[in-house]
């Protein structure tokens, strides 16, 4: 079995959960990226956990063909267009509670990760 790439979008408190889940299956898995808006934020995340790739826009970390799946630990009301924006790129999701902030906007990305053919699952 191979191992699950991950990107981390966000940088802060769940992100490092998420870092520490991660290594803790080595076997499965591995952060390859993780990107933070705030400047040196994702530098000093990437740097804190060896994770080989940091970008300050997560766009570019759904560009990075390493990443399979991200998972979103950003702020609540980022939810949403990441998630949209990661099914386009073809990344499977794990988005953090809460899923998002309205119906409409659960079942936009419900409907972009069905019409992309990727996994969306919600941790909590």
């Amino acid at each position: 079995m191979s191992k699950v790439r991950i990107g981390i979008v966000g940088s802060r408190f769940q992100a490092d959960c998420i870092a520490g889940a991660v290594k803790a299956i080595p076997e499965e898995s591995e952060v390859v990226a993780v990107a933070s808006p705030t400047e040196g934020h994702a530098a000093a995340f990437a740097k804190r956990h060896a994770i080989p790739r940091a970008y300050t826009d997560y766009r570019e970390l759904l560009r990075d063909p390493e990443v399979e799946m991200i998972s979103i630990t950003a702020p609540n009301r980022l939810h949403a267009p990441i998630t949209i924006d990661a099914a386009r790129a073809g990344k499977h999701v794990v988005c953090e509670k809460p899923l998002c902030l309205t119906l409409e906007e659960a079942e936009a990305m419900i409907d972009a990760c069905r019409k992309a053919g990727v996994l969306l699952l919600y941790a909590e």
